[in-house]
């Protein structure tokens, strides 16, 4: 039987012969087939001959071992026509040493420009085999493959410390520095190694604080040979660990630096030169928009959790709302809520009481976002449980002031509109804590303003407030609203206004409240010209038909 041959790429064929019967495969040089990809595992697949017949066996690899493209990990037979392949390495196995099969297509037996070639694509990935080329041709060709094989890992979802390992591998192989080291700057941990090669029991890396400052501060690639000539970047622990050749480059994507990668030299290794220092520097570049990319991974997924957690909130704050406005004889009422985040600070609702009376009121908690909705909640529990009492509404706010500053450190607050509607005789008494004017629309046209009687609540717990009072009459109406309606912007920052407001309440005194809800906020839209609302907008009705 002739010898079987194992082809790897840039190697001379590796004969599967002799009295072992067992070969193994990896990147470190104790195995039988050495093969210094950073793509394998130290040791990572096993041939063995059993009745002349090869069998491929992982040996528990990071990357996996496959052959015609399915994954093994048990003892697997294999031929010269399948395609083997170790990590990102192709192999082949033949009775000739041969370059890749190609099929070429022209009208003679010689080769031709002209042809057509056919190949794998982890084949054409890998390069030619190109045995007896010049060493500075082979070199470019690993240069590249290993440039393209740690582009391709941009495009794989593997964690960046994988990468980042793989990255140091890759340079081990290309530049066989005696140490090397990645280091990441974190605001909480400062600068610290994730990945470092060398030999075993070597000595911690200790930087100079000039060597670190070239790479963070001035995003400079530096390369030193004689270590005694640059006091200022080599530590006293470089010196005299012999090491006579180092180079340092910056992480770096936009502008951003994200760490250094380190390597030295020691004899008899030849020193690094700017070759040297421009590969390690590219490598560098395309780890770090890895990085990059990871970080705008982990920010989305994170926005994401957070988008799922207000937008529950929001449902949950839906539920506090009410819904459809209840039939009061005489009278139509309308509320409506239209939040500027997915979480809203404002607060409508009505409540009927036992004697008949209704309860209508229309809050504003200080400030945006999840907050102010957590106090807003507070507040609609307490009127939920507070509106059957016998209170008036300067006796409610006071009651609502005290118990919301618990649950406050001093600078939240709460302005409300409290009311009280008899629908008998059309009498509203009401209390204004530190809220906008609430509008008393006559239907002659004419406008009385509800100023404030109090402070907010929640503001100065324990103060007195103040009742007013009016009679609603047929085709008047009372509107509430928040200040997100009266500032809402133009692109040129001009806000709504309460003039423009009470003009607006005037000139339809005698639509249904419905009809003025839409027409408002179709005003409002036509005023922003697309600015975004900066704050919730919300409006409370009631009319006397």
């Amino acid at each position: 039987m002739k010898p079987l041959l194992l082809h790897i790429p840039g190697q001379p064929p590796f004969p599967l012969e002799g009295e072992a019967q067992s070969w193994t495969l990896g990147r470190s040089s104790q195995n039988d087939v050495a093969i210094p990809d950073g793509s394998l595992s130290r040791h990572h697949a096993r041939i063995s001959m059993k009745e002349d017949v090869p069998y491929l066996e992982d040996l528990g690899s990071l990357n996996g071992t496959s052959i015609n493209g399915e994954r093994i990990s048990d003892p697997h037979p294999i031929h010269e026509e399948d395609e083997i392949l170790l990590g990102q390495v192709p192999l082949r196995l033949g009775f000739r040493s041969q370059g890749p099969r190609v099929s070429i297509g022209t009208d003679s037996d010689e080769s031709s420009s002209a042809g057509s070639v056919v190949l794998p694509l982890d084949r054409l990935r890998a390069g030619p085999d190109r045995r007896g080329e010049a060493p500075e041709t082979h070199r470019l060709r690993e240069v590249i493959r290993e440039i393209q094989a740690l582009s391709m890992e941009l495009l794989e979802d593997s964690p960046p410390e994988q990468m980042l390992a793989h990255l140091l591998d890759r340079l081990w192989t290309l530049l066989e520095p005696w140490r090397a080291a990645v280091l990441i700057q974190d605001a909480k941990a400062g600068l610290h190694t994730v990945a470092s090669r060398g030999p075993e029991g070597h000595q911690p890396i200790l930087l100079s604080r000039s060597l670190v400052d070239a790479a963070l501060q001035r995003k400079e690639s530096v390369l030193f040979n004689v270590l005694g000539d640059n006091q200022g970047l080599a530590s006293p622990s470089l010196v005299n660990s012999g090491v006579t050749s180092a180079l340092v480059t910056p992480l770096e994507h936009q502008g951003v630096v994200k760490g250094l990668l380190y390597l030295d030299s020691h004899p008899p290794r030849r020193a690094f030169n700017e070759e040297d220092l421009r590969l390690a520097s590219t490598l560098a570049t395309l780890a770090t928009a890895k990085l990059e990319q990871a970080r705008m991974r982990e920010e989305a997924l994170a926005r994401k959790k957070v988008d799922q957690e207000l937008d529950l909130a929001r449902h949950i704050q839906q539920g506090l709302l009410p819904g459809f406005p209840p039939e009061i004889p005489g009278f139509q009422l309308h509320g409506n809520n239209l939040p500027s985040r997915q979480v809203s600070g404002d607060l409508f609702g009505w409540w009927q009481r036992a004697d008949g009376r209704w309860l209508l009121a229309l809050a504003d908690v200080s400030g945006k976002g999840l907050g102010p909705g957590l106090l807003m909640a507070s507040l609609a529990a307490y009127l939920e449980a507070w509106a059957e009492r016998d209170l008036s509404t300067a006796d409610l706010a006071f009651q609502l002031s005290r118990a919301l500053a618990k649950h406050t450190d001093g600078r939240r607050f709460v302005t409300a509109f409290l009311a009280l509607l008899d629908p008998t005789s059309g009498m509203v008494s009401y209390t204004n804590a530190g809220h906008n004017p609430g509008f008393h629309v006559a239907p002659d046209g004419s406008c009385q303003e509800l100023e404030s009687q109090g402070l907010p609540l929640a503001m100065l717990p324990g103060q007195i407030y103040g009742t007013g009072r009016f009679t609603l009459s047929p085709g008047g109406l009372l509107a509430l609203y928040t200040d997100g309606i009266t500032e809402a912007a133009d692109p040129s920052d001009e806000e709504y206004s309460p003039e423009r407001l009470k003009a607006f309440l005037v000139s339809r005194v005698t639509i249904p409240v419905e009809a003025l809800d839409a027409q408002l906020m179709a005003d409002l839209d036509v005023h922003a010209q697309g600015t975004p609302f900066a704050d919730d907008r919300t409006i409370l009705l009631l009319k006397r038909l």
